[in-house]
């Protein structure tokens, strides 16, 4: 017999209804044969149904459970004792200046004013723009603080890292950022975690002036808005800090963003640097320009007459959507206390304070293992369950469907015998003994 291996689509419906009786019937899941067999007694099937439906409740619902286990705490962070490999980043030190230590010179004697309370944006200082009609329209602030801001060298002098003397040319770099002109420590050389207690020292040429000093993360380019500095000198300071490292093991790199809550520096910038950026782009969506700090070259900077909007705009950045590092390093400070000598110490010591490792508690094996064992305890469900889901909803399906064509094709029929089949049928002598059936 030939078979006609392209059913009509009449054929396969006809076949998948079918299969699907038939699946049910036939099917390991715990309870549903049961309820779906027409043979069993009406109370019977009805207590089989409310007992498996009451296994798949009680599935969906500890899935669920486990799946936002799974998106809110996949990671635990411990407390780690070894340190041998770990490098230390001594970390990003900003010393600012005040306006009192900026050179005047290059200004007007009119536009001090002006100038100071511009210089002055971490302090919040209303601007009477009406007074200064004749700068309301400048824009390049930047450029006259730049030219006002003395060089390093000039303020700072007999610096020493670790003990060795060095050029503080080398050491620090002016810069302008929202805390105002700064000296920026430069890259230093990673430390281990096995070495004694380090130290940075300088001096500062004058006692008259007081100084700010930042202590930021390594990755940080610059103080936030509005941050407080971690000291206010006018003398020399000695100030004791401590390091917490945080690092993460590989594993924690196949999880999305948010559910590892941190992110590699492929992904971003450093949790300060974001919320900077968040800040300006807030700054700029009220008041369309940037303060004069601002190193967004595509963005313009705001006249005078732009002011007012900047310090009227309050913003929260802790609004922000910004995440740690997965690999990061935290410093608090220990003590600050007047130097014996003339000279401005920042000592790093303990290291590390403390360790910190990030791992996986539950990763996608143990999902799967976790979401597996729930749906075999209530259901009997496994892989071969799918297996067969997939049978019979296709090649079965299927082949069913092309059994059928061909039988309608040749005009073949089907017997079912009711009851035992003699060794010589006669109909005559046993009338309605077995049935023919299409």
């Amino acid at each position: 017999m030939k078979y006609n291996y392209k059913p009509s689509l009449k054929e396969l419906r006809f076949s998948l209804k079918y299969r699907s009786k038939e699946y049910f019937l036939e099917n390991i899941l715990h309870g549903v044969p049961y309820f779906v067999d027409p043979k069993r007694p009406k109370w019977e099937r009805i207590t089989w149904f409310f007992l498996t439906l009451a296994s798949v409740i009680a599935t969906a619902v500890i899935i669920v459970i486990i799946w936002h286990k799974f998106q809110t705490e996949p990671t635990i962070t411990g407390l780690d004792i070894m340190t041998e490999h770990i490098n230390i980043k001594f970390p990003q030190i900003f010393i600012c200046f005040e306006w009192t230590q900026m050179n005047h010179s290059y200004l007007h004697q009119d536009e001090l004013h002006l100038y100071e309370q511009l210089y002055n944006w971490y302090k919040r200082k209303n601007i009477d723009f009406e007074t200064f009609p004749f700068y309301t329209k400048k824009t390049n602030f930047r450029s006259t603080f730049e030219t006002m801001a003395p060089n390093c060298d000039d303020v700072i002098s007999n610096c020493a890292y670790r003990g060795n003397k060095q050029l503080c040319s080398n050491l620090f770099t002016k810069v302008l950022n929202s805390a105002g002109a700064c000296c920026k420590l430069n890259h230093l050389e990673h430390l281990k975690a096995t070495d004694v207690a380090m130290s940075l020292q300088f001096e500062t040429r004058s006692s008259s002036y007081p100084w700010r000093l930042y202590l930021k993360q390594h990755i940080d380019s610059s103080p936030k808005p509005d941050e407080r500095p971690i000291v206010t000198a006018y003398f020399p300071v000695e100030i004791e800090f401590i390091t917490d490292i945080t690092y993460t093991t590989p594993d924690i790199r196949y999880l999305t963003l948010h559910q590892r809550e941190c992110y590699y520096k492929y992904e971003g910038v450093s949790t300060n640097d974001c919320e900077i950026n968040c800040f300006m782009e807030k700054l700029f969506s009220r008041c369309n320009c940037l303060p004069w700090f601002s190193l967004y070259a595509d963005r313009p900077k705001c006249s005078l007459l732009k002011y007012p909007c900047l310090y009227n705009s309050s913003i929260d950045i802790d609004e922000c959507d910004c995440w740690l590092p997965c690999n990061h390093t935290s410093y608090s400070v220990r003590g600050i206390q007047k130097s014996n000598s003339n000279v401005n110490r920042v000592i790093l010591k303990n290291w590390p304070a403390a360790l910190y490792k990030r791992e996986m508690r539950f990763g996608y094996m143990d999902l799967l293992v976790s979401f597996g064992g729930v749906a075999s305890l209530f259901l009997g469900y496994s892989i071969l369950t799918t297996v067969e889901l997939g049978y019979y909803f296709s090649l079965r399906t299927y082949c069913g469907a092309v059994i059928q064509a061909s039988r309608k094709k040749y005009n073949i029929k089907t017997i079912h015998i009711v009851g035992k089949l003699p060794s010589k049928v006669d109909t005559n002598v046993h009338p309605g003994y077995y049935q023919y059936l299409d």
